[in-house]
């Protein structure tokens, strides 16, 4: 054994023993792995985070002084991400790269509370974790807020404008459309802006804003120029023979009319308290239209400033042919009205439209406002002339459209008047020296009266009201002053209390059975099951008494012979004999009611039992839809027996007759009626009909349902020759009024009215009165 160990011992090839050192060839044994997937993904996160600090993305520092640069700062990235179509996995990682600050730090506990991977983490995870770190539901809630109650205010419109914009991200459901939209920011600019505005009813919000823009700078021209008027009147006489146009937008599609102002040119004018314009280098205000095809006059589109029908017509002037016939008007507004004090204005029908109108004998023509033209969608014609109206602050008016023959409504008397459209705010129309001339009219202003002697028609007279019944409005700020300082103010509402016809033919099902409705009882109804009987105490002797006497207007009632002809009645022998009188009904018609007091205090009672009506209601739990169905003349279609028709018998001034059909004021009438419902409807008791004596209620829990109940029952009705009256019944209700109570899904509750009515009664003072308590009486 020894000698097989020593070859081992000394072995010289232990010296090499480093020669593993290659041994960490096996590490590069993952290399192949990852060379194919890890650099393919830090290559595609570099060349997106590339790719999104390209679009110059802001910074976040966390900061919560001001919540809305967080709303702000996210929507920002959002836009960058569309623009880039930056994959939703990458998104997170992008805006990570953008916190600083205080908004790292919260993003580091924020991603270890969602799992500590950000590849993991979705988009919508981060935005939902952000908002509710830096602006939460709460100040949402709160800009939102701030958008329903803006208003321009001291603003100007561009100011207004992009306070909007910026606001209008946090209530989008409110501008889910462009009218929707239109309509928002219509209703926040200023009440001087937006009743011209609103007038033009702009489609959209661009259309919005450019109205208000056009006519802010409108407002600001005329006030910097009356404040740069010459004080010296020769200034003043200088400045009347050079007009100079002022840009003002067209009031109309079409630029009918334009407006300029009178006064002296002064150089360096444009550039006075307006900014320089970076696009065309000119001081102006408002946009800019350097480059557009839109007019530098008119500020219209379609043509430029050398071919202006505005400027055409100046040339015109100056050269003196094809120049504006000239007009006046003495007020054209409330302020110059109330100035005057010698005109007289009114509201009148215009054409079916209420127009609030002055008379005016200053004024060369009649006229009529561009806004209520619009209102009342007028049609024009064009003038064949260019008409410059001047007015009494210096100003100037075009116009070249006419409403023609248009019918103005005075004292009962309808005239047709010629009216020239022109720019007008306080007024609707007014009546020149044109118009009055022509119908005589002379005005009475110190009783703010006007007369009228017109060649076609007899004279008449309009009285008038004085400058101070002009309607004012002030806007909401004012208003808001006024009511904190104690100011009373009086809210008021306008509500048509008329009710919508109604008739057999649009109510469903209902329709399907006219036969049922008809306007009057066909005749005598048929011999039923149930017929009215009157059994008399034993012993009884037939009773009777002398008519009452009657006043002529109840004789003249008193003709039976419709009664006859239907064959209710017929004349009668029977020794039997009941007075008649007649009872004043609701409408003011009179019925005719018979004294039957002495007859029933010998007719054996009825004992069948009417229903309670509370029992009654128990029935309603759940019922959502209801119908209502009266009987026409209920009593008069069922028949008295043979036998007991004699017993019925009235004496009358005509004559002696007896009732064929049950009559009002019989004792047993109600329980025997009862008992003819109850068995008609015996089927449907308790499952969708409710019935007491002719009154029928059907009550269903859907409306399908409701629409076969209701069939069943006019079907019942039908073959039982029974007949409702269409005006007393009502139909597809979620409301319903009935025995005195009102009844909907809600509950049962008492009417009100018949409370009051109760409340209110009194004692019967008159023979009428004591009439209808004694009919009732008997009824009952």
């Amino acid at each position: 054994m020894r000698e097989q160990q020593k070859p081992t011992s000394p072995t010289p090839a232990l010296a090499p023993a480093p020669a593993p050192a290659p041994v960490p060839a096996p590490a590069p044994a993952p290399v192949p792995v990852a060379p194919q997937f890890v650099p393919d993904q830090l290559l595609a996160e570099a060349k997106h985070l590339r790719d999104f600090r390209k679009y110059n993305p802001t910074t976040f520092d966390g900061s919560l002084e001001d919540p809305t640069r967080a709303q702000m700062w996210l929507s920002s990235l959002e836009t960058i991400f569309r623009y880039m179509k930056c994959p939703e996995d990458q998104k997170v990682q992008c805006a990570v790269f953008m916190l600083t600050d205080r908004g790292t730090a919260w993003w580091e506990t924020t991603e270890r509370m969602l799992g500590g991977d950000v590849s993991q983490i979705t988009w919508q995870q981060f935005k939902k974790s952000f908002y509710a770190k830096f602006f939460s539901a709460s100040l949402r809630d709160a800009k939102r807020q701030e958008f329903l109650n803006l208003e321009q205010g001291d603003m100007t419109v561009e100011q207004y404008d992009a306070e909007f914009d910026m606001l209008s991200r946090f209530a989008p459901e409110m501008i889910a459309t462009e009218a929707a939209r239109a309509d928002k920011f219509v209703r926040g600019l200023r009440l001087d802006i937006q009743g011209l505005v609103r007038a033009f009813r702009p489609a959209t919000h661009a259309d919005a804003l450019r109205l208000a823009v056009d006519l802010s700078l409108q407002e600001r021209a005329n006030s910097s120029k009356t404040a740069g008027r010459g004080s010296t009147s020769g200034q003043k006489r200088k400045a009347e023979q050079q007009p100079v146009p002022v840009p003002q937008r067209n009031f109309r599609s079409g630029g009918e009319f334009r407006r300029f102002q009178q006064k002296p040119f002064e150089a360096g004018e444009a550039a006075r308290g307006k900014p320089l314009c970076t696009t065309c280098g000119k001081y102006h205000l408002g946009r800019c239209l350097f480059g557009t095809r839109t007019c530098f006059k008119c500020r219209q589109e379609g043509h430029t400033a050398d071919r202006c029908p505005l400027r055409l017509t100046g040339n015109a002037q100056n050269q003196g042919a094809g120049a504006p016939h000239q007009g006046r008007v003495f007020a054209t507004n409330k302020t110059e009205a109330e100035k005057a004090g010698t005109v007289v204005t009114g509201t009148l029908p215009v054409l079916g439209h209420y127009a609030l109108v002055l008379f005016d004998s200053g004024s060369s023509h009649s006229f009529i406002s561009s806004a209520f033209v619009l209102h009342a969608r007028l049609e024009v014609e064009p003038l064949h002339h260019v008409l410059s109206v001047s007015t009494p602050s210096g100003e100037c008016m075009l116009s070249k459209e006419k409403v023609k023959a248009c019918q103005i409504e005075i004292a009962g008397h309808v005239i047709e008047v010629t009216l020239i459209v022109l720019d007008m705010l306080d007024f609707n129309v007014i009546l020149g020296m044109d118009w009055l001339a022509a119908n005589h009219a002379s005005i009475d202003c110190s009783r703010k009266e006007v007369t009228f002697n017109p060649p076609s028609m007899a004279s008449f007279k309009f009285k008038g009201g004085g400058s101070k019944s002009l309607p004012q409005v002030i806007s909401a700020i004012r208003a808001s002053k006024l009511l904190s300082q104690g100011t009373w103010g009086i809210l008021a509402s306008v509500v048509d209390t008329r009710e919508a016809d109604v008739s057999l033919s649009s109510e469903p099902v209902v329709r399907d059975y006219p036969d049922v409705f008809h306007e009057e009882l066909p005749g005598l109804p048929p011999h039923r099951e149930v017929e009215f009987a009157i059994e008399l105490e034993p012993g009884t002797v037939p009773i009777s008494r002398a008519p009452y006497r009657m006043a002529p207007a109840e004789l003249k009632k008193l003709k039976l012979q419709e009664l006859l002809d239907k064959g209710f009645i017929r004349p009668s022998v029977s020794p039997w004999g009941a007075p008649v009188l007649f009872v004043k009904k609701k409408d003011g018609s009179m019925r005719l009611c018979i004294d039957y007091r002495e007859l029933n205090k010998v007719t054996v009672k009825n004992r069948y039992p009417l229903p309670r009506i509370d029992d009654l209601f128990d029935q309603l739990q759940g019922a959502t839809v209801f119908s209502k169905i009266d009987l026409r003349s209920g009593y008069h279609q069922l028949r008295i027996k043979d036998e007991d028709v004699p017993k019925t018998a009235f004496r009358s001034t005509y004559g002696h007759y007896e009732f064929i059909v049950m009559s009002f004021g019989l004792t047993n009438a109600p329980a025997v009626f009862m008992d003819l419902m109850n068995r008609v409807f015996r089927e449907f008791l308790d499952t969708f009909v409710i019935v007491f004596i002719d009154d029928i209620l059907i009550y269903s829990k859907t409306e399908a349902e409701h629409e076969e109940h209701l069939r069943m029952v006019l079907q019942t009705l039908r073959d039982n020759k029974l007949y409702a009256k269409f005006s007393k019944c009502e139909f597809w209700l979620k409301q319903v009024s009935f025995l005195g109570h009102v009844v909907s899904k809600a509950g049962v509750s008492v009417d009100p009215a018949k409370i009051e009515a109760v409340i209110g009664w009194t004692r019967p003072s008159t023979v009428s009165e004591k009439g209808s308590s004694f009919c009732l009486e008997q009824g009952m």
